[in-house]
């Protein structure tokens, strides 16, 4: 527990000073953003380097790579050839990434998905938003259904959890109606029945080959 500690503080040290340094030379010269994205790369790998040694070390992991995102913004910001929308998915997908790790660690601690999942739904009301550029109503149908997607997973997972079908199936009739406004639901009705068709059309050959096999 010693070493690991030991670990953390000498891993923020060292990002501490060199931010210090460039904060200070920055007063007599200008400091590019290349600096501070090779700065922080540099802490971000040594963190990892910390991280390899004692791999049950989380925290200086995720000090790694809170590093590293930062770097890879501020490299991006610098570059100025994605649209701003795009950069607020990235940070909003850069801290959902962490969420989703612990979870996939552990399954059992499945309230880690809550934030990943808000997270990354609202990245797509962004995208949807500012780059796609739709309609305000498909908009809504959108949030309507990432609302009730939750509740349906949840039956799915526990049958016996029949009650989170009533929310869930109320803001999917909600996100529904929208789709109908703007007259998306035919394309999703053929969507539907190329995935159906699909689907049955696999679950055929998988019963045929028994049968052949016999």
């Amino acid at each position: 527990m010693k070493a690991k500690g030991t670990k953390q503080i000498l891993l923020w040290s060292l990002v501490l000073i060199l931010v210090g340094l460039l904060l200070l030379v920055g007063q007599f010269i200008k400091v590019g953003p290349w600096v501070w994205v090779a700065v922080l790369t540099v802490g971000g790998v040594c963190g990892l380097g910390l991280f390899l040694t004692d791999r049950s070390d989380w925290l200086v992991l995720l000090a790694a790579y809170i590093l590293l995102a930062i770097a890879v913004l501020i490299a991006v910001e610098a570059l100025d050839f994605l649209p701003d929308e795009a950069i607020s998915v990235y940070v909003l997908l850069a801290i959902a990434c962490p969420f989703l790790a612990v979870y996939i660690r552990n399954r059992s601690q499945w309230w880690w998905l809550i934030p990943a999942y808000t997270l990354a739904a609202v990245g797509g009301v962004v995208i949807l938003a500012e780059g796609a550029g739709v309609n305000e109503n498909l908009i809504t149908a959108y949030v309507m259904f990432a609302i009730a997607a939750p509740f349906f997973v949840v039956y799915v997972r526990d049958r016996s959890q029949w009650w989170f079908l009533i929310p869930g199936g109320i803001m999917a009739a909600i996100g529904l109606g929208f789709l109908i406004a703007e007259n998306a639901l035919a394309v999703l009705g053929a969507l539907a029945l190329i995935g159906l068709g699909l689907w049955s059309l696999v679950r055929g050959f998988r019963r045929k080959e028994p049968a052949d096999d016999a």
